[in-house]
């Protein structure tokens, strides 16, 4: 067990150090030996655990959107809130207005996504395995589940506005007509809830 725990506290390390180097270098300047020289481990060491600069990507994405459901999950048991298209379209603004490290890191690999077929592969796991985060949250609160096509939307609303946020410079513009835009999000939730 304790070699288990070992192994998993070297990969999160490992992870974080990545990201630093993926936010100094943009994720495809880096190389393995980039992430060996920031956590300081031998090349056998650094591919025991990872094999490629797009497995530590991953990881790093699963990682954010398993604590995104958390703090979904914690938030709206703690307030005791009753999930409608309200609280719903108030939490896609929250994640859209978002300033920090996972989200400039989701938006560089966003934006490679176009030139890179290996990350397309990974996009389409990180979408499914949200879509199915999304249904396990919404079935404890649900009788009855939106479709795929409603969480693929949700989706891709929350990528439009994170990359408008990140690279087009929107979020304070975005913030000042924050009502609006999740009086938007409402509209379309209310149809489909």
């Amino acid at each position: 067990m304790k070699l288990k725990m070992e192994a998993d506290e070297r990969r999160k390390q490992i992870r974080q150090e990545a990201m630093k180097v993926f936010l100094d270098k943009g994720f495809r300047n880096t190389v393995m030996n980039d992430i060996m020289e920031a956590t300081g481990l031998s090349r056998g060491g650094l591919y025991h655990h990872y094999g490629s600069t797009y497995e530590i990507l991953y990881d790093i994405m699963v990682e954010g959107n398993l604590n995104r459901s958390d703090i979904i999950q914690k938030s709206i048991y703690d307030e005791d809130l009753i999930l409608s298209p309200k609280l719903f379209s108030r939490m896609i603004i929250d994640k859209i207005l978002a300033d920090s490290d996972y989200v400039k890191l989701y938006v560089m690999f966003l934006c490679e996504l176009k030139e890179n077929d290996d990350l397309k592969e990974l996009y389409v796991k990180i979408k499914k395995e949200s879509i199915q985060v999304f249904k396990e949250l919404f079935s404890t609160l649900f009788n009855e589940l939106p479709s795929d096509d409603t969480f693929e939307f949700m989706i891709n609303i929350i990528n439009s506005g994170l990359m408008a946020c990140e690279i087009l410079n929107s979020r304070e513009n975005f913030t000042k007509n924050k009502i609006y835009l999740t009086e938007m999000i409402e509209t379309y939730f209310t149809n489909v809830m």
